[in-house]
Order: structure tokens, then sequence, then C-alpha cells
């Protein structure tokens, strides 16, 4: 008796594993079946005799960036066009897992949890999918990189529309590189920097330190000033700047992008306090962007000291800044403190794919108006509005993140435009250079000349 109960017992144990194994292989056919029909291994879809048709994908003007024609996944005859679209588009080996072509890949092959990819009366295969990015500006975002690494993302701060999406170092889709997996020139090239990559933000962070200036002092901020020399000691070590300003107030300091100012005035705002107000800004915090996780904005100030808060409040430090969660502040600071959730497709409902409706405050009304009054006088009064088309009131910061001695700094620009006609939000950072306003604000001026027909 004693043999039958212990395998009884046996049995019991094997039918609870069977089913719960069973329970969680379903589980998983529901929650990422779609996945997994999209793996690179699968014939159905890559191979050059591939049985499944995808759906084309278009710009926000119908102009076709990618199709099925002869059982072969195609992209659109320009080579810049495609080089640049890569990361947005998608390639035709699955690699690039934050694209359209990836993961809109249930819409793009009609797959569904009952049919699978099989072609029935009940789905049809392939639909297509038009994005609300503009071919031509993400063209001229790639050509004005000119060979540098980095990422250029623009968007409408009002409705969403992602309108440009450009990552760098990319490829051509269509000819592979033999050696892409070897080459040292293509590291990094399946990530889409706008996406997930992060970057020391150097001066544009400052931003952020006048907006924590902004919510402790309400009422006295603007009259803050602080004395530059050239260099001083804080907290034990040397911080410089690129120049001697003398005294300096906070939209001066702004302009000149005066280290010590903004040295001086993370001390007097204390760790905690900008900290807290980085956080209701969105460092530290995960931005939604459908199915895609955005590689977050970091800044880490416990224990800091004097010194390296100072740096902080600069934008070095241990600091990282994601050009996504970059451009959605700008946006939100040009629409009066209002976050608005990006999207890559105009689609609504259940199946809108990428983006979709919430907003939320990311800073108040007022320091939204305030920073954006800065921002401008930064483009009329220091860069200069003869960089940018006519009549789009440009609001921008630039920033140079150091990172290291053995390579030049990450350069940046963002910002918005101040117009009705063109509610446009931006974050360009170039890799390896020293030169914000020619390189990351050459980006700049290229894309919004194309968006605006300037």
């Amino acid at each position: 008796m004693k043999t039958v109960g212990f395998r009884s017992f046996a049995l019991y144990i094997l039918l609870f594993a069977f089913l719960g194994g069973l329970g969680w292989l379903l589980f998983g056919l529901v929650a990422h079946g779609s996945q997994w029909a999209m793996q690179p291994y699968n014939g159905h879809i890559y191979d050059r005799d591939a049985t499944v048709t995808l759906g084309k994908i278009e710009d926000r003007d119908g102009v076709l960036l990618a199709s099925t024609q002869e059982g072969r996944r195609v992209y659109n005859e320009n080579e810049t066009l495609r080089r640049a679209l890569l990361h947005t588009v998608g390639d035709s080996a699955g690699f690039i897992s934050t694209s359209a072509q990836y993961t809109l890949r249930t819409k793009l092959t009609g797959y569904n949890l009952v049919t699978g990819l099989n072609d029935t009366v009940f789905n049809r295969m392939g639909s297509g999918v038009k994005l609300t990015v503009d071919a031509d500006a993400c063209a001229a975002a790639y050509t004005a990189l000119n060979g540098h690494n980095g990422g250029a993302i623009f968007y409408n701060y009002l409705t969403g529309d992602i309108l440009c999406k450009v990552s760098a170092p990319s490829y051509d889709p269509m000819n592979v590189p033999e050696d892409i997996d070897s080459n040292d020139a293509y590291q990094g090239a399946y990530l889409d920097n706008t996406l997930s990559g992060s970057f020391t933000p150097g001066s544009i962070f400052k931003l952020v330190t006048c907006a924590a200036a902004m919510e402790k002092w309400p009422d006295t901020w603007s009259g803050l000033t602080y004395d530059c020399w050239g260099s001083e000691e804080i907290g034990g070590s040397a911080v410089t700047c690129l120049s001697s300003h003398g005294t300096l107030d906070m939209s001066g300091a702004l302009g000149h992008s005066c280290n010590l100012y903004f040295a001086k005035l993370a001390n007097d705002i204390g760790a905690g306090d900008l900290q807290k107000k980085a956080e209701a800004m969105g460092f530290n915090k995960t931005i939604d962007f459908s199915s895609i996780e955005i590689a977050q904005s970091e800044l880490h100030l416990e224990g800091a000291n004097a010194n390296e808060l100072a740096w902080a409040g600069i934008g070095q430090h241990t600091l990282l800044a994601n050009p996504y969660h970059m451009m959605t502040l700008m946006g939100a600071i040009a629409h009066e403190g209002r976050y608005v959730q990006p999207r890559l497709t105009g689609d609504t409902g259940l199946f809108a794919g990428l983006g979709g409706e919430n907003s939320r405050d990311l800073l108040s009304s007022v320091q939204a108006a305030n920073l954006k009054s800065m921002m401008r006088s930064n483009v009329v009064n220091y860069y200069g509005d003869y960089l940018f088309p006519e009549g789009l009131n440009v609001c921008a910061k630039t920033g140079t993140g150091e990172v290291g001695e053995t390579k030049d700094p990450n350069c940046w620009m963002v910002g918005f435009c101040d117009n009705s006609q063109y509610p446009i939000a931006f974050a360009v950072v170039v890799e390896d250079t020293n030169n914000s306003l020619g390189d990351a604000g050459g980006v700049v001026s290229a894309v919004l000349a194309v968006l605006s027909g300037g």
C-alpha cells in the first residue's frame, strides 16, 4: 500500500508540473506569440522565398518606406533615406527591436492568436502602416550629422506626432555590411540612440537647475546674482568656466552658459531640492512609448559633496540624459509645462501602435513661461536667429557633455519653435565633436528648414 501511495503522490506531482507548464506555455503564447513569430530565424518572414507578406510602411505624406515585392522585403530607392530611417522603419532580420517593423509586427503580418501567420478569411495578411515622420526631414538630419554618431528627434508638442527620428551609426538595410558584427564603425548600429541611448547632458541640464531655483524661490529667483572670474574652488576642488563673466543674473548666466553661476546656484538650492525637481521633470523616471523601453535620464545626488553638486548643476558629475526625454521636456516648456505623449502612428483606438493620448505637467506654467523667455533670449542675443529659418521663433539651449580625455565631448542642442503654425520641439546630440552650434545646431537648422518649408 505504501508503494501505491508513493506512486500516486509522484503522479500528482507530474500532473501538476504538466498543467503548470502548459499554463505557462499558453500564457506565453497569448502575451508573446507575435514576438515569437517575428524572430529573425522565422523563414516564413525573412527568407528570400518567405510565405508571409508584410504590409507596406509609408511616411506621413505617403512616401513608400518599406514593402514586400516578389517575396522580398525592400526599402525606399534612396540610400540616404534608407540609412536615415533604418532605426524607425526597421531591418529585414528583425534585429532593431525598437523599430516600427518589429514593434508593429502584429499589424504588418496580420498575426492573430487563432490563425497565427496563416492567411484566412478571418484575417488579411500584411496590413499597411503610415508613420508620422517626414522622410525628407529624416534624410536632412542624417546628412547634417555628417558622419558623426548621435541622434536627432523632433515632434509636434501639441499632437505628439514624431516628425523626425534619426540615429547613427546606421547602415543600408538593402545592403547589410558583411562585417557589421566585427567592424567597430558599426558598433551600436542596432541601437536607436534617440530611444535607447543616454549621454552626458552638459549645459542643457542648466535648464533644470533654473527650474529648481524657480521652485525654491518663486518670487526672488530672477534677482539671484553670482560672480564668475573664470575659476573658483568649491568643495575643495576647482570649478572652471570658459570665460570670466563678472556678475551675472540667471538669464545672462544661461545665455553665457556660465559654469560658476550654476555651480554656486546648485549648492544654494541643495542636493535634495535639485534632485526632487529633476525627478518631477522626468529624471529617474520611466517614460512610456508603447511597448518600447526608453532609457532613463539619470541624476543621483545622494551623498554628493559640494564639488560634486556644483558639477551636477552644470550637467556633468554622473548625469545622463536621453534624447527622447529631453525632447518631451522641451515640448512641455513650450506647452505651458504639459507633457504630451509622442506617437509614431496616427491611428487611434485599440490598435494605436506607438504613442497615444497621455498628458501631465512636468513643471508649472509660470516656470515654463520663464524658461521659454530665457531660451528665446539665448537665440536672439547669443546664438543668432540667422541659424534657423525665419519666423520660427526658436528657443534653444546648447550643451557640451564631457566624456573623458580620449574623446571629444557630446554636443547637444535642445529647444522648440514658439510658433503656432510649427509647434516643434527637438533634441539633438552629436558625439565626439566640440561645436554645439555648428554640429548639433546644424542638424536642427536642416530639419526645421524641411519641416517649415523654409
